[in-house]
């Protein structure tokens, strides 16, 4: 079963240092045969937060996408204040939100 970097299933983790010490890290998936890329996890230590450690990290993921025939990425965060940050920087990025409606119901 495919972990968050096989390759072969055509997904990867790249690590951001910044000193020597990780600052964050961003794992990504890309399926070519439909041109389609995606940021599944983004993560950026609080001690690196506000530094662009998230935005190089994107742009690194997505350059890698496009050379592997990526023509569109999608990427996901939450709707509450916490992740307010995170959508700026999405849509600074040039990333357009669409949206969606999810549904749960316990059972």
């Amino acid at each position: 079963m495919p972990t968050l970097h096989a390759p072969d299933a055509g997904k990867f983790v790249d690590v951001g240092e910044v000193e020597g010490a990780i600052a964050g890290f961003v794992s990504w998936q890309i399926d070519a045969a439909r041109e389609h890329g995606e940021i599944s996890i983004l993560a950026v230590a609080p001690g690196h937060r506000r530094a662009h450690v998230g935005r190089r990290l994107c742009e690194h993921a997505m350059a890698r996408m496009k050379d592997l025939g990526a023509r569109i990425v999608e990427i996901g965060t939450g709707g509450d204040p916490f992740h307010g940050p995170a959508r700026k920087l999405y849509e600074s990025l040039g990333c357009a939100q669409i949206p969606v409606a999810v549904y749960f119901k316990e059972l």
